[in-house]
């Protein structure tokens, strides 16, 4: 732990003063905001738990102490985590998605096994579909990892109708995805429009506009769980990625069940709980706030090695990978699971 300390006081001072001032003014901003939605019942103890968060991370011994007492606390009460992004500041979830893209290559690396897995599973579905693919990404974010995967289609030449339902129910992702595609969308290659509801008749619509397009996006602005109503294999994959830790353990449950029932194949990506990386984060993300919140109240959240062991138990897929964050992919697959050459840890 000193050597956190030791790293954050060196990047205190080796990071010029105008980005040093710009931090501690965002966190009085957020400590503002987090303050006016004290007395709310419905936020405060998640209020609570971000403002000593932020109140502690204005300096690196204050942080290091939140560290050492308060952390593993939370990592024992971690169902009463509630990050900045859970809460009601549309601007500050504005700002995650948006320094999020910042660090495209970090996200490359850490998404890369369930990015692998999502274009494996396309170029097997264009083999045997007549109809576009449909794939479902829930909580969506900024869609950093399709952007990733939709580049990557381009290179390999993909010649299929693919249609990407993102299911989010932040306000602010419309803005984001839009200038993030806006190259794709200008030069003719993506679709990109935003529904209200999401039904069976809904969802064939979408197919046939989908048909004459090489790649289409559609925005749902809602929870995850609103879409339960939807028939049996509405979607060809559903997937998603650091969306579990946000949710309560019954949402979880539910979560896991609607993505079984949605699809043939489902596939989830996170982070695995462990103290590299939160040293890590804690060094390398100092100058972004809103970020080593996330970072870290997530990671606290996260499975743990041994819980993961369990859901293998439970009859789920469960890789682990480690580049240099420990990250896993669980999946279900309805079907026989076909025999391959190499699997397992990377």
């Amino acid at each position: 732990m000193l050597a956190i300390v030791g790293c954050l006081i060196g990047l205190s001072y080796a990071v010029p003063y105008k980005r040093t001032f710009k931090r501690y003014r965002q966190i009085k901003e957020i400590l503002a905001d987090l303050e006016s939605l004290r007395s709310h019942p419905d936020y405060k103890e998640g209020v609570e738990i971000n403002i000593e968060f932020f109140r502690m991370l204005r300096f690196p011994l204050g942080y290091l102490w939140w560290l050492l007492f308060r952390a593993p606390r939370l990592r024992r009460e971690r169902a009463r985590i509630v990050e900045l992004a859970d809460l009601p500041f549309p601007r500050w979830q504005n700002v995650l998605l948006e320094t999020l893209s910042w660090f495209e290559i970090w996200m490359g690396r850490i998404l890369r096994p369930i990015r692998h897995e999502i274009i494996r599973e396309l170029e097997r579905l264009k083999k045997i579909k007549t109809e576009p693919i449909v794939v479902a990404s829930f909580g969506c974010g900024g869609m950093e990892l399709e952007r990733q995967i939709l580049y990557q289609l381009l290179r390999s030449r993909f010649d299929f109708p693919l249609l990407i339902i993102g299911v989010d129910y932040s306000p602010a992702i419309l803005d984001v995805i839009t200038r993030k595609f806006a190259n794709l969308v200008s030069r003719g290659m993506l679709e990109i429009e935003t529904i209200s509801r999401l039904g069976t008749e809904e969802l064939n619509e979408l197919k046939v506009r989908a048909a004459a397009r090489r790649f289409s996006i559609v925005l749902f602005n809602t929870d995850a769980l609103e879409l339960q109503d939807l028939p049996e294999d509405s979607f060809d994959l559903v997937y998603h990625t650091r969306l579990r830790h946000h949710l309560t353990v019954e949402e979880r449950d539910r979560l896991d069940k609607l993505a079984i029932h949605l699809a043939p194949k489902f596939m989830e990506l996170d982070d695995v709980f462990s103290i590299t990386g939160i040293i890590l984060e804690s060094i390398f993300i100092w100058r972004f706030p809103v970020v080593l919140n996330g970072g870290i109240l997530s990671y606290l959240r996260d499975f743990s090695k041994k819980e993961l062991k369990a859901q293998k138990e439970k009859g789920w897929q469960v890789d682990i990978y480690s580049k240099p964050l420990l990250c896993y992919l669980r999946v279900h697959d309805k079907a026989p699971p076909a025999p391959t050459g190499n699997a397992g840890n990377q």
